[in-house]
C-alpha cells in the first residue's frame, strides 16, 4: 500500500485508521437506523406529525451538507481534526437519542412534535464541522491508489450492519407498537452513539489539511468560484439532481408507511433486501469505478435511480413484487452513486484548499436537497403520486443530459486539471 496522501504515516498506522474509519461508519448506521428514514417517519407519525414536518426530517441529512460551506471557515486549517469530529459528531448522535427520549416521555403533544423536529434539526446541524472535515481528513488517510476499493468495502460493511439492525429494530416495532418500540429504539441510538464516539478517538491524529489555514466566509465562497473546472460542473448537477430526487426520496418511507400501510417488519425486509443489493454490488462497483472513472459512472446509475419513484407507484397497484425491484434497484445504485460522488469530489479538490471546495460543492448539492422537500411536503397528502412521476421524468432527463453533454466535458476538464499539477 502507498503512503497516503500528504501524512507520510507507516503502512501499520494508515491500515489501523482505516479499520477504525469502517467501525465507526458502521456503528453509526445503528444509530441511523433508528433515528432516520422509515423508524423516523414512523416516531413522527406517533408524534402527530404532517406533511410539512414530515419534509423538514426527510431533508435532514441535505440540510447538515448545506450547511458546511457556514462552517467550512471555521474548521478549515485545524491542527486537531480527529478531536473536532469527536465533539461535533457525539453531539449529533447522543443529542438525536436524547431528543427522542425526551419527546417520547416528557412532554405532552403539539410540542413534543415540534421539540423532537427542532432538536433533531439542531443535531444534524452539529454533524455538519464532522462531514466537512472528514472528507478531508479521509483524503489525508487512504491512498488515492486503493480509495474506490477501501470505500466500496467500507460501505458494504456498514451496510451489512444497517442490514441487520434495521431487521431487528422493525421487529422491536411490530412486537411493541408505539412509545414503547420508539423508546427502545432510542436507547439503542444512544447506546451507538456512546459507542460511535469511542471509535471516534481510536482515529490517528493528521497534519493540519488545508496548508493554506483559515478562510474566511466569502473566501470559502469565492476560491471553488473563481476556477473554472470540472467541479463547477459537477457541483451544478448535483445541485439539480437534489431538486429532481427532493421530490421524492425523503417521501419514500411515508407512501410504505402511511399509504400503503405496510408493517414495519415488512418495510425492514424491504429495507433489508436494498442493503444486500448495496452490499453485493458494492465492490463491484469500487473496482467499475476505478477502471472507467466516476464521469461514467455516474451516468449510469443516475438513470437507474431515476426510475426508483415509479417502482414505488407501482407497489401501490401492484403490491410488494415492485417494491422489491425499486428497493434493489435503488440500495444497488445509491450505493454506487455515493461512491462515485466521494472519490471524485476527492479528486477535484487541491489539497490547499480541500475543506473549500468540499464545502462549496456540499452546499450547491445540499442547498437544494433540503429546501425541495420542505416546500414540497405539505402537497404529500393529495399530490404525492404526482411528485413521484415529475421526480422520475426530472431524474431521467438529468442522467442523460450527464450522458450526452456533461459526462465528455467533466473528463476533458480532469484530465486538463492533471496536465496542470
Amino acid at each position: 500500500m502507498a503512503e497516503s496522501e500528504g501524512a507520510g504515516m507507516p503502512e501499520g498506522q494508515i491500515r489501523r485508521g482505516m479499520i477504525a474509519s469502517t467501525v465507526e461508519g458502521s456503528t453509526y448506521t445503528i444509530w441511523t437506523g433508528a433515528l432516520s428514514g422509515s423508524f423516523l417517519t414512523g416516531m413522527a407519525l406517533y408524534l402527530g406529525a404532517g406533511g410539512f414536518a414530515l419534509g423538514i426530517l426527510g431533508a435532514l441529512q441535505s440540510l447538515s451538507t448545506m450547511m458546511q460551506l457556514l462552517v467550512a471557515p471555521l474548521v478549515s486549517g485545524l491542527a486537531h481534526r480527529r478531536n473536532c469530529m469527536a465533539l461535533f459528531a457525539g453531539t449529533q448522535r447522543v443529542g438525536g437519542a436524547l431528543a427522542g427520549l425526551l419527546a417520547l416521555w416528557l412532554l405532552p403533544p403539539p410540542a413534543s412534535l415540534y421539540v423532537f423536529v427542532a432538536l433533531q434539526v439542531l443535531a444534524w446541524v452539529a454533524n455538519a464541522p464532522t462531514s466537512v472535515l472528514w472528507h478531508g481528513y479521509m483524503c489525508d488517510l487512504v491512498p488515492m491508489d486503493v480509495r474506490g476499493r477501501y470505500f466500496a468495502q467500507r460501505n458494504a460493511w456498514t451496510t451489512l450492519v444497517s442490514m441487520l439492525t434495521v431487521l431487528l429494530y422493525g421487529q422491536i416495532l411490530d412486537r411493541w407498537p408505539g412509545r414503547p418500540g420508539f423508546t427502545a429504539l432510542c436507547l439503542a441510538a444512544l447506546a451507538a452513539a456512546l459507542v460511535n464516539l469511542y471509535w471516534w478517538f481510536q482515529h490517528p491524529e493528521l497534519p493540519r489539511g488545508d496548508s493554506r489555514g483559515s478562510h474566511s466566509f466569502w473566501e470559502s465562497l469565492r476560491v471553488p468560484l473563481t476556477r473554472p473546472g470540472p467541479h463547477l460542473t459537477a457541483a451544478g448537477f448535483y445541485a439539480a439532481w437534489g431538486v429532481a430526487q427532493g421530490l421524492a426520496t425523503p417521501f419514500y418511507p411515508v407512501i410504505l408507511v402511511q399509504y400503503l400501510g405496510l408493517s414495519f417488519s415488512t418495510v425492514s425486509w424491504l429495507t433489508t433486501l436494498s442493503s444486500l443489493a448495496s452490499i453485493l454490488t458494492a465492490p463491484l462497483w469500487g473496482r467499475w469505478e476505478d477502471r472507467v472513472g466516476q464521469p461514467r459512472a455516474i451516468g449510469v446509475l443516475a438513470l437507474g435511480l431515476a426510475s426508483v419513484p415509479l417502482w414505488y407507484l407501482l407497489g401501490g397497484k401492484l403490491g410488494l413484487p415492485p417494491l422489491i425491484l425499486g428497493h434493489v434497484v435503488y440500495g444497488s445504485s445509491s450505493m454506487g452513486m455515493n461512491l462515485a460522488n466521494q472519490t471524485l469530489n476527492m479528486r477535484l479538490a487541491p489539497r490547499e484548499d480541500r475543506t473549500s471546495y468540499f464545502a462549496f460543492f456540499a452546499a450547491a448539492t445540499g442547498l437544494t436537497g433540503f429546501l425541495t422537500p420542505v416546500l414540497v411536503g405539505p402537497l404529500t397528502g393529495s399530490h404525492l403520486a404526482q411528485l413521484f412521476v415529475c421526480s422520475a421524468l426530472l431524474s431521467a432527463t438529468l442522467s442523460l443530459f450527464w450522458v450526452l453533454r456533461l459526462e465528455a466535458r467533466v473528463e476533458a476538464q480532469m484530465g486538463t486539471l492533471v496536465t496542470s499539477k
